[in-house]
This record gives C-alpha cells, sequence and structure tokens, in this order.
C-alpha cells in the first residue's frame, strides 16, 4: 500500500518500527472517534497484540502530556484541536506535515526519531482515485474550509497538475493563508451564490468545513455546478451530509467521508507495523 505511492511526496517513510505496542488516538473529544474499533480489527486480522484506545487530551493539558507520548505509546493518530500544535512536541516534521502545516500521525522513522506525519491527503487521494477511476491532472477543484484537512488535502491535489484551486471559507484571511501555503489559485468567502462567482468551472467540489456549517452549506446554491461535477465530503461520521444530499437530488456524483478514513488509517497501520491492512474487513467495521 505504501509501495504504491513509492515517488510521491506525500509518501510516509517506514522504518519498520514497532509492529506490537500500544497505539491511540488523541484529541479533544475523542468520544465519537471509530479509529479503535478499525485498528483492533486489523491488529486482530494480523494476529498482531496491539492494544489501541482513545485518549481525551484537552488543549490545555497537551502542553504537559505531549513528552511523555513517546514513551506511552508506539504510533499515535492525532484528530482535533491537537493536529497543528503537535508539531511542536516532535524530533521531526516528515514533509507530509510539513506541507499540511498539521500532523494526524506520529510514528518513529527509520532512524528512531518520533516524527509527525500527515495521511489525510494520500489518504483522500485514495479514496477519490478508487471511486472514480479518474485522475485530477487538469481539474478545476473548490475546497470548502481552511483548515488543517483541507490544507493536507489541498497540498496533495496540488501535487496532481490541477488546472485551479480555489479555496472558499467563512474566513476568508484563513483561505488566503492556506490557499499561498499549497499554490492555490484563488480564494473566495462563503456565500451562498460564490460557486455563480467564480471564473472557472468545478470539477470537483470537496467540502472539509465540520457539522456546525451545515446551515451555510444547506442554502450554498449548487446549481452553478456542471452534471459532471464530483462533490465529496470528508466528514465519514454523519450519515447524510447535507452537502451530499443536496448534490445527490442533483444527480450529481457523490463520495463521502469513509473512504478517506478507511485510507489515511491504513496507511497509518502500515506505517506503525509494515504490515498491509484488509482493506475488506475495514470497509466491514465502517
Amino acid at each position: 500500500m505504501i509501495d504504491d505511492i513509492a515517488g510521491d511526496p506525500n509518501q510516509i517513510v517506514t522504518g519498520g518500527f514497532a509492529s506490537v505496542g500500544r497505539y491511540a488516538v488523541i484529541g479533544h473529544p475523542v468520544e465519537q472517534s471509530l479509529s479503535p474499533e478499525l485498528h483492533t480489527a486489523w491488529f486482530r486480522a494480523a494476529q498482531l497484540p496491539g492494544d489501541y484506545s482513545k485518549v481525551d487530551i484537552s488543549p490545555e493539558d497537551l502542553i504537559h502530556r505531549a513528552p511523555s507520548l513517546p514513551f506511552e505509546f508506539a504510533g499515535i493518530n492525532i484528530t482535533m484541536p491537537h493536529k497543528q500544535t503537535i508539531l511542536g512536541f516532535v524530533d521531526r516534521v516528515d514533509s507530509n506535515a510539513e506541507s499540511a502545516g498539521a500532523a494526524n500521525i506520529l510514528y518513529r522513522d527509520e532512524k528512531s526519531a518520533w516524527t509527525a506525519g500527515n495521511t489525510d491527503g494520500v489518504g483522500f487521494l485514495q479514496a477519490l482515485q478508487e471511486a472514480t477511476g479518474e485522475p485530477t491532472t487538469g481539474k478545476d477543484v473548490v475546497i470548502l474550509g481552511a483548515g488543517g484537512a483541507a490544507r493536507a488535502i489541498g497540498a496533495a491535489l496540488a501535487t496532481t497538475g490541477l488546472a485551479s484551486l480555489v479555496f472558499i471559507n467563512r474566513n476568508l484571511e484563513k483561505a488566503r493563508t492556506v490557499s499561498a501555503a499549497v499554490g492555490g489559485t484563488a480564494v473566495a468567502e462563503l456565500e451562498p451564490d460564490v460557486l455563480q462567482g467564480l471564473e472557472v468551472s468545478v470539477d470537483l467540489l470537496v467540502n472539509t468545513l465540520p457539522p456546525a456549517a451545515n446551515l451555510q452549506l444547506a442554502a450554498l446554491d449548487i446549481d452553478p455546478l456542471p452534471g459532471h461535477a464530483i462533490v465529496t465530503d470528508i466528514n465519514y461520521q454523519q450519515a447524510h451530509p447535507t452537502l451530499l444530499r443536496r448534490a445527490d437530488s442533483a444527480g450529481l456524483l457523490t463520495l463521502d467521508g469513509r473512504g478517506m478514513f478507511l485510507w489515511q488509517a491504513a496507511i497509518s497501520f502500515q506505517c506503525w507495523t509494515g504490515v498491509e491492512p484488509d482493506m475488506a474487513l475495514g470497509r466491514s467495521v465502517l
């Protein structure tokens, strides 16, 4: 699986460390995470005695807890709100996490350095390729949001030779910052008619905004989207995300966040253990 993206600037270096041990997802909150169920299933299927848990760490407590994490765990997944902050508590930030400006995985590299990485961008590309079978080269892409996931996905997409990459966000300044970091071509403020004002068509629309933005997504006019447009939402825990439900009704191809979640987790698992996980088993868990 990691071999399949060899040569990709988003590739994670695996040093073959920590095939057994304790693993966790840390964030605040984390009770909603499906990572433990997924990784536990993979550990059992691979007959590895790994233990994967949820660890709720508040932002205030992270500064005290972070130094001990390398001694407590062989590998960690990072979720909100620690994806950016954790970069200050590692030995090394790999090229993935550097491009994304955030980390969603901690692992030991080939020199045993405690390293921050990011599998979100690669996970998104893998899920998109699996679902559509089409490359993104030459496509016009719009990303809704300007957080860590938006930047990671944007950075990964930017390596594929897009025609354009537009960031639309509620906070325009954040959109400018993320766009500049990954080589975006334009930014816009999230308004109901924002898609009408774009100078390009939209081949791929990616929503990275949280469920708290559902009211604004419900008001977004998607009529300007062409019939061939693909609409994705990376939120994997909503049964019927607002944007996807509306895109489905318009007859557009849609993709929810389960594929991205599965692939980013699979790449994490292989990075830690050197074992390629059973993807069919993973899909059955989700």
